[in-house]
């Protein structure tokens, strides 16, 4: 168990962090942690790696977590049921191509997203790259800015160039986490990777929003498959 300090001055920095890790997880190495970051303190990265680390050991518990597969299962579907909204319009929506009415399942397709790219990132494990690292940081940083533009939109401050744009980055975080992917040859969910986000940003509209959609419904059904055939621990 983490041991108790007299003073919070005394804590060394980064020690605070180690609160958003499961009590499982701190019960087990809290004490080991605290070792290291009082003959190292964290500095900004090593606190990004943290924060990695704990969203890392509530989705992979027992590495055996089957959140980041429903997290893929439930983007992809959702966001090819809205492009389904888009595709049964009379006369096709202005660019960037949204409709009132898909914009709530677009914010929960994009929330689930979020989730999925941080869940197959984290297959990587300790061997992720720096490459991979920096891939994360842009996946996660433009399904955010994705999020709070669909938001703007729902809310009706803003929309058009913004939404386009926090979509393109949250697209291109995507691609460069499935070239990691590949790099490690963790094939197929790479290639899939790579082909959904180009199928998003294709100005064909509806119909490449679906491939979009499907190919994270893919990655969901792989992990789902791998999960299903892994064996049992003893």
């Amino acid at each position: 168990m983490v041991r108790s300090r007299v003073g919070a001055e005394r804590a060394p920095r980064g020690s605070r962090l180690l609160r958003l890790y499961p009590a499982a997880w701190r019960a087990r190495y809290g004490d080991e942690m605290l070792a290291v970051l009082d003959a190292r303190p964290a500095g900004l990265r090593e606190r990004f790696d943290l924060v990695r680390g704990a969203v890392d050991a509530h989705l992979h518990p027992d590495r055996r977590s089957w959140l980041p597969a429903y997290a893929s299962l439930a983007g992809g579907a959702l966001w090819t049921s809205g492009a389904l909204v888009v595709l049964g319009q009379p006369t096709p929506p202005d660019w960037p191509g949204f409709v009132v009415d898909m914009l709530p399942t677009a914010l929960a397709g994009a929330t689930a997203l979020l989730l999925a790219i941080v869940g197959v990132w984290l297959r990587l494990g300790d061997t992720a790259s720096p490459f991979a690292r920096v891939a994360l940081d842009l996946a996660v940083a433009g399904h955010v800015a994705w999020l709070v533009a669909i938001g703007a939109a729902i809310l009706a401050l803003d929309y058009g160039a913004t939404t386009a744009i926090a979509g393109t980055a949250a697209a291109i975080g995507t691609f460069l986490v499935g070239i990691a992917l590949s790099r490690a040859g963790d094939w197929p969910i790479a290639g899939l990777l790579v082909v959904a986000p180009v199928a998003l940003l294709l100005p064909w509209g509806a119909p490449t929003w679906i491939a979009f959609g499907v190919a994270w419904t893919a990655v969901g059904f792989t992990q789902l498959r791998e999960r299903i055939g892994a064996p049992t621990p003893a």
